[in-house]
Order: structure tokens, then C-alpha cells, then sequence
């Protein structure tokens, strides 16, 4: 699998497709019409490609980051409410704070899995200048 490949992987799973069109689409551009003449320069050239993957990957955590957190604290002060009040569970302060940690980890596992996102056949990359395989019935 060449880079460019493991890059369009990694974005499809982990990016949206708007975020795909507008900053990963363009940077693969770039690195095919410049690849580089020698191997310091494929280097910068693949590094700037990885660098526009984590920018538009940090968009997206930074677009979703505060439904994250809220659907997460929903259910822990449910839960740590319910400790705290009907089975007295805390005693000591490092109890309270290991607790907490506790059920936040504990309420973390299902809004990781209602915003994993769902997985999409890979676009297959085409090389400039190759032609475009049709079909026929």
C-alpha cells in the first residue's frame, strides 16, 4: 500500500467528507504534481501531507468536542449522584476523586462508540494521466 493510499485510509475512516474534499484532496494534489526530486524533498512534500491530515483531523475533534463532553457528563452526575447519596461510596477526598475517574471512564465507553465513525469503502486514487477504466454491460 503506497502513502498516498494510507492516507486516503486513514482520512476516510477518521474524516468527513467535507473535511476530505477541502483539505486532504488538495494536499494528495500537491504531493502528486510536486513529488520531489530527491528524498529530503518526497519527505517535506509527505510531511506536509501529514501535517493537512491533522489539521483537518484537529478540526473535526474540535467541531464535536463539546457534544463529547456533554453526553459524557450526563451520565456521570447521574451515577456519581447515585453513589454519593443513596450508598455513601465516598469517604475521603482521594475516594471522591478516584471514584469520578472511575465512572467517567465507565460512561466514556458508550458515546465513544455512538461517535466512532462509521467505516466507508476506500476511494481508489488514480494516477495523473491514467485513463479512467469504463465499464460496459
Amino acid at each position: 500500500m503506497s502513502f498516498e493510499n494510507r492516507i486516503v485510509a486513514f482520512a476516510e475512516r477518521f474524516l468527513s467528507d467535507r473535511t476530505f474534499e477541502l483539505v486532504v484532496a488538495p494536499a494528495l494534489a500537491d504531493l502528486e504534481f510536486d513529488p520531489g526530486r530527491n528524498p529530503v524533498a518526497r519527505t517535506v512534500n509527505r510531511v506536509a501531507v501529514v501535517r493537512a491530515v491533522l489539521g483537518g483531523l484537529a478540526h473535526e475533534l474540535k467541531r464535536d468536542t463539546g457534544t463529547f463532553v456533554m453526553l459524557t457528563l450526563m451520565p456521570t452526575a447521574y451515577y456519581l449522584c447515585l453513589l454519593t447519596l443513596c450508598f455513601d461510596a465516598v469517604k475521603t477526598w482521594s475516594g471522591f476523586f478516584s471514584l469520578t475517574a472511575m465512572v467517567v471512564a465507565m460512561s466514556c465507553v458508550p458515546v465513544l462508540v455512538c461517535f466512532w465513525p462509521s467505516r466507508h469503502p476506500t476511494r481508489q486514487l488514480r494516477a495523473v494521466g491514467a485513463p479512467r477504466v469504463r465499464v460496459s454491460d
